[in-house]
């Protein structure tokens, strides 16, 4: 049995801060997230009247379902955006031993560098890598733009670090995407300025690897201005699923092209 994306004692924690609501609260929160409150057996309900309605509601989830549990992690970002700092800093503290971060109003699955490069190393050259990224790019580039803007992103300098890692070249945690970009080109021999002028096509070829950095420009711009990592009032109006959908598809080409090219230049060592 896989391991469930959300453990219990989270979930168990999360319960007792609803009990201090009112029913109608509960009822509310969780009716508005579209989860479903399933019968379940008086004997196996906790002590409580509102223990025993949030039970209802977990009780209808596929705890190793990521759009299920999108759903109430949702929940808890509503949940966590009212808190006091201390009692928040220990919800964010049991989230993040489930593997999620809380980022200026998202709670977000972590992605290790480290799956990463395991993926580039054992994958053959397809998208299978963007697999561990499934539940929040794919599920959500639909349902939740600014989730999907905001993971590309990350998606794409998670890319770049990996790549850079993997070639022994140092890199410092403030280094912004265009420069992380500018160093991968320059050490997988894509760099436009670079390009052999006695090559055929080779302005050709300057004009696509330009390009390379317009879309990193693009997507960070985006992200900046609509997608996760910065801190977003509550009525704040971001882009439908056909914008979330171009940067999304921008994105992943530019990954794979980017890993393509780190794999060909490994069989030609």
């Amino acid at each position: 049995m896989s391991k469930e994306l959300i453990s219990k004692k989270t979930r168990r924690e999360f319960r007792e801060y609803l009990v201090g609501c009112y029913l109608r609260q509960i009822e509310e929160i969780f009716d508005d997230h579209d989860v479903q409150r399933a019968d379940v057996p008086n004997e196996n309900l906790p002590t409580g009247e509102r223990r025993s309605l949030v039970e209802c509601y977990y009780a209808s989830i596929d705890w190793n379902d990521p759009s299920d549990v999108r759903k109430i992690l949702d929940i808890y970002e509503e949940i966590l955006f009212d808190l006091q700092d201390e009692q928040k800093a220990s919800f964010v503290n049991l989230l993040k031993k489930d593997g999620y971060s809380y980022d200026n109003g998202k709670i977000l699955a972590d992605i290790s560098q480290k799956d990463l490069i395991k993926a580039i190393r054992d994958t053959s050259l397809n998208f299978s890598h963007l697999n561990m990224y499934n539940d929040r790019i794919r599920d959500s580039v639909d349902t939740d733009s600014t989730l999907a803007i905001g993971s590309i992103k990350e998606l794409v300098e998670s890319t770049l670090k990996t790549i850079l890692s993997l070639k022994g070249v140092t890199f410092e945690d403030t280094d912004n995407i265009v420069k992380l970009l500018k160093k991968t080109q320059k050490n997988l021999e894509l760099a436009p300025n670079e390009i052999d002028k006695s090559k055929k096509g080779a302005d050709i070829i300057r004009k696509i690897l330009s390009s390379l950095g317009q879309i990193v420009i693009g997507i960070s711009e985006l992200r900046n201005l609509y997608g996760t990592g910065h801190g977003r009032y509550r009525n704040h109006i971001g882009l439908g699923p056909r914008h979330a959908r171009l940067a999304v598809g921008a994105g992943t080409v530019l990954c794979t092209f980017l890993i393509d090219t780190y794999k060909q230049r490994l069989l030609k060592q």
